[in-house]
């Protein structure tokens, strides 16, 4: 199996902290770089001069009483939704939220492993939406090309990393919002095996299959954050009991077979260019040695229309339903809309589409018992700003066409960049595999990255 020859921020990081390079010059660019990025649009808010300070000094006697730091030398940022001591989570919607006590337990973790925080990313107001401009302005651009959409809903968290503001990045995933920023921005999307990696200390979408993925610039960089921050935690009541049984380190393939969408349930919405751009990512997968076999989508596609369009989105009713209601003007439409629609479901609508989902999972899992995983454009079409503001809700959807499924399929899956698109923007894939088989991606992600 052909390892990643893609180069580890990560791994360069450890190398200057061998050679001597002090915590606070291998942080200090970073900060520096989030702080020009004021005016972008990537961040609501960041930790203070005399927090970022402290968390170097801390960092530094750790190191220097032997404490094992794996995270040592390197910066990250959060989602907005994501509770980070003493700094408001808004969700990206002023007026909303309050200053929480104590961090989210991933934030922890990731402090405790030696990562130094910078500050809280932009979102899609509640990360409801996966475009990145259902969020107050200015607006987060696109890192390639700020004409188009960043990927939402956590645009700010995969904009900081692809813009090397920072080593890592932190989001929420309800329908594809660890992945679709990552295709968009061309880096890595990793959404981890839900309840792997503790909610707990998150304002949610759908608590039930609510997660946190990672943005990185590497595949073997976000499986190594994912080692850090899994494990069990009873203060999430959807963290896994196996939690701390799961590895995320690189599994063997047991078929080298990968299942695709069959020709007629692949659609692109008049993006020529990203057809192709599938079919030659799917070629080289080829070359790589894999057999690719075609299977019935429709089951995945209807599992995935439930996010948005069945009683499910009632869930979202829970966190800020009683906000909104109270003050609808503080809410953007395209949000406002979405969310509210939860009120015009009965309970019995949604045990019928909760016995369905069950059913849906008897159907992807037999199918995705014969293959490694299956694969599927991260997202069928790139669309530029400008469009998106004129048709919010019909387009938003179109970008969730390849992702909603996964979480309540409960699968886990990763973004990967794959070839470079003529127009100077880069295509992705997903590998999307059963909840427990992180390691398979990890395989997968690095294998294909790895090739490129």
């Amino acid at each position: 199996m052909k390892p990643s020859n893609q180069p580890s921020l990560f791994n360069e990081r450890r190398e200057h902290a061998r050679n001597g390079v002090s915590i606070r010059e291998l942080v200090l660019k970073d900060w520096l770089a989030s702080k020009t990025a004021s005016e972008d649009g990537v961040f609501v808010s960041y930790v203070s001069d005399d927090q970022f300070e402290t968390s170097i000094k801390d960092l530094t006697e750790r190191l220097s009483s032997g404490e094992d730091q794996p995270l040592a030398g390197l910066t990250f940022t959060v989602k907005d939704n994501i509770d980070v001591q003493g700094i408001v989570t808004s969700s990206n919607c002023p007026g909303f939220g309050s200053i929480p006590s104590k961090s989210s337990t991933a934030v922890i973790k990731a402090q405790d492993a030696g990562a130094i925080l910078i500050g809280k990313t932009t979102m899609d107001q509640f990360a409801t939406g996966l475009n990145g401009t259902r969020s107050p302005e200015p607006l987060c651009r696109n890192s390639i090309n700020p004409e188009y959409i960043p990927g939402g809903s956590s645009s700010g968290s995969g904009v900081s990393v692809a813009k090397e503001l920072c080593s890592f990045s932190l989001g929420s995933d309800t329908g594809g919002s660890g992945r679709v920023p990552a295709a968009a921005n061309g880096i890595i999307g990793l959404k981890p095996t839900i309840g792997l990696i503790s909610a707990a200390g998150m304002v949610y979408c759908n608590q039930s299959f609510d997660c946190v993925p990672i943005f990185t610039k590497h595949a073997a960089d976000a499986f190594e954050i994912l080692e850090v921050l899994s494990g069990y935690d009873e203060q999430d009541p959807y963290s896994r009991a196996d939690a701390d049984c799961i590895s995320a380190k690189q599994t063997s393939l047991k078929t080298k077979r990968l299942a695709i969408p069959r020709q007629t349930d692949l659609h692109f919405f008049g993006d020529n260019i990203a057809s192709d751009m599938f079919s030659s990512n799917i070629e080289h997968l080829k070359e790589l040695g894999f057999e690719i076999v075609e299977v019935d989508f429709s089951a995945f596609a209807e599992a995935g229309d439930m996010v948005f369009k069945s009683p499910l989105v009632a869930e979202r009713l829970v966190d800020y339903g009683e906000f909104i209601k109270n003050n609808p003007d503080a809410v953007l439409s395209p949000v406002r809309h979405a969310i509210t629609n939860g009120q015009t479901f009965s309970a019995s609508d949604l045990y019928t589409t909760l016995h369905r989902l069950e059913k849906l999972k008897q159907i992807t899992s037999k199918t995705l018992d014969k293959v490694d995983a299956l694969v599927v454009p991260t997202i069928p079409r790139m669309y530029k700003i400008e469009e998106m503001l004129a048709d919010p809700m019909a387009l938003n959807n179109v970008m969730g066409t390849y992702t909603y499924f996964a979480n309540p399929l409960d699968l886990c899956a990763v973004a990967v960049p794959g070839k470079q698109r003529p127009d100077g923007l880069v295509s992705s894939i997903c590998f999307n595999a059963p909840a427990g088989h992180d390691g398979v991606l990890k395989a997968l992600a690095g294998m294909f990255e790895g090739s490129n």
